[in-house]
């Protein structure tokens, strides 16, 4: 397990320091807002399985209840949570928020959200996976890295990668959070793994790092070496507190192109 630290520092008037995180330490099951979002998550599940049944059994057959309701915390934090850039608001380039702030305000950017569905996720799964074999097989980290865009623009971004074994065969699902939208359940959008790069990859309880650790996510030392200068220039702004080169994602920028996987 690799660590590493993030500093919060904000600019309102004064620079106030608000303490060194660990990057699992963004990662919080049991706080008030994943809390919520299970609970808001699950009645939405059942609102589906009163309005179609027989859809909701099949579905659940397919991919599993936990997967489904993965889906759903996935759709409520694409509606709930409004993309918002950090720099009006902290005068600071880039402020991670911790979860329970991402529902209270409901707003944030790519890493907030990324932060925000991995503790719903991670709060169903550690209450289920004693019971629920999908639970209990199913892998999500949360990810700190870029996105390159068509020109080969490199941007800061957060992002999820969720493996079961009942989608895709257990391919690595590499998922964007801030789409502002619902999407079926029927239906999974996928972000170009070709485009995203994880240098930081967490669960609630361990944190990786991807040139030390790239094997976990089922790539090669080649992906490394092509994205090195990219890899070191991340581990700096997140260890020593270096501005980072390039810009983070913005609204219009945001999302890169999905694919849609139709679970029939």
């Amino acid at each position: 397990m690799y660590v590493a630290k993030r500093k919060r520092v904000v600019k309102l008037g004064r620079e106030i320091d608000l303490g060194d995180f660990y990057l699992t330490d963004f990662v919080q099951p049991y706080s008030y807002g994943p809390e919520e979002a299970v609970k808001q998550a699950w009645e939405n599940l059942m609102g589906y399985y009163k309005a179609d049944p027989e859809g909701f059994v099949r579905l659940m057959n397919l991919i599993g209840l936990f997967n489904m309701y993965v889906k759903e915390l996935w759709n409520l934090v694409n509606t709930e949570i409004k993309y918002r850039h950090d720099d009006p608001v902290f005068q600071t380039p880039d402020f991670w928020l911790l979860p329970n702030e991402t529902w209270k305000q409901k707003e944030g950017d790519c890493e907030d959200t990324t932060f925000m569905l991995l503790s719903a996720i991670y709060r169903v799964k550690r209450g289920w996976e004693a019971n629920d074999e999908v639970a209990r097989r199913a892998v999500a980290y949360g990810c700190i890295g870029y996105y390159v865009d068509y020109s080969g623009a490199p941007y800061g971004h957060g992002f999820i990668i969720y493996s079961t074994d009942r989608i895709l065969n257990g391919r690595e699902l590499w998922i964007e959070t801030t789409l502002e939208s619902e999407v079926s359940q029927s239906i999974w959008y996928l972000a170009d793994f070709n485009r995203l790069v994880p240098v930081y990859f967490f669960t609630d309880r361990e944190c990786f790092r991807i040139d030390k650790d790239y094997e976990r996510l089922g790539l090669t030392e080649d992906y490394v070496d092509k994205h090195r200068d990219l890899i070191d220039a991340m581990i700096e702004y997140v260890e020593t507190g270096r501005r980072l080169k390039v810009k983070w994602m913005h609204k219009g920028r945001r999302t890169p192109q999905l694919t849609g996987i139709l679970i029939t």
